[in-house]
């Protein structure tokens, strides 16, 4: 009796342990990775599709954060509004790097790290210089309010971030994070790693060469062609050189008028009786008497020439019968 309440216990205790382990057990085997992709070369519409998909990942739940590290200073406006847009929906789950030591962000990249949910900045870094090579005032203020609304959105510095567009300000990381605009200041990527207490084997680098479909697509090649602002200011200056030198030579051409056919026809005339008078010489052997020119005086009797008239058959006559009148 005593050994059967021993393995029921020993039963009754294995159940509970096996249950209490399968929940840890599959906690530390299935933990969400960190997916990181490095932004530095130009923010195009293919950056932007990559994104997209580590977002998609996030919103399902298969990452726990999206990690850009950014060192660019060029990029395109709308695939960039529009990741502005995507990041700033999971803003509390992406963290942006600017780094290694000597990277900057500029131009568009600005508003990518102003949009994340925590910015990093590693040592001898810049931020800034967010409306480089805009002229346009409309563009600039417009522009100027975007990044304070991402700005307020995340805690940071208003009117600090909004010199980087309007002044084209640009921030060393000591001077951003004085200021509000830097949430941490790090050494190395190892140190961002562990002040996010993340484990580098978690993190997952996503790569535009890993979609080979992307890169060989020959309308996104000839749309991005088309679509690079150098093209298409050379394409208009083109344009404007062809257009003005055909108006040009409109203009100089000179044009003519019923005189000049007349003194035209009259040359030829002439070139006709003086320069080459033996081309429209007839073939019949009729000696002509040629002269400079014809006057009253030296008109050539009979004429060199006979204007000869095709004979024409006369109308057929009519024949009218006479009319008939019976008598009743």
């Amino acid at each position: 009796m005593r050994h059967c309440k021993m393995a029921g216990i020993l039963f009754v205790t294995f159940v509970v342990a096996s249950i209490a382990s399968v929940p840890l057990a599959k906690a530390q085997a299935v933990g969400p990775d960190v997916i990181l992709i490095r932004i530095t070369s130009t923010i195009d519409y293919k950056l932007q599709d990559l994104i997209a998909n580590a977002a998609a990942d996030i919103e399902r739940g298969t990452a726990s954060k999206l990690l850009l590290e950014i060192d660019t200073d060029a990029g395109y406006y709308a695939p960039s509004m529009e990741l502005v847009q995507q990041l700033s929906s999971i803003r509390t789950n992406v963290v942006a790097y600017v780094g290694p030591a000597g990277a900057t962000a500029s131009s568009f990249s600005t508003f990518l790290a102003m949009a994340s949910g925590l910015l990093a900045m590693n040592g001898g870094t810049a931020i800034g210089n967010a409306a480089a090579g805009i002229d346009d005032a409309a563009s600039v203020n417009y522009l100027a309010g975007i990044m304070q609304s991402l700005a307020l959105m995340n805690g940071r510095n208003a009117p600090a971030a909004s010199q980087m567009v309007t002044a084209n300000a640009e921030y060393s990381a000591e001077t951003a994070y004085s200021k509000g605009i830097c949430d941490l200041i790090v050494d190395s990527y190892q140190s961002l790693l562990a002040a996010l207490n993340v484990d580098s084997s978690n993190v997952v680098e996503m790569k535009l060469s890993q979609y080979p479909s992307t890169d060989s697509d020959t309308a996104y090649q000839l749309v991005k062609l088309f679509a690079d602002p150098f093209v298409l200011r050379f394409m208009f200056v083109t344009l404007a050189i062809l257009v003005m030198a055909n108006l040009l030579l409109t203009l100089l051409r000179p044009r003519k008028s019923k005189l000049d056919d007349a003194n035209s026809a009259l040359f030829e005339l002439i070139r006709m009786e003086v320069l080459s008078p033996d081309v429209y010489r007839p073939p019949t052997g009729v000696e002509l008497h040629e002269t400079p020119l014809h006057t009253s005086q030296n008109t050539p009797s009979p004429p060199a020439f006979k204007m000869s008239r095709v004979p024409t058959h006369p109308p057929e006559r009519r024949v009218e019968k006479p009319i008939e009148v019976r008598k009743r």
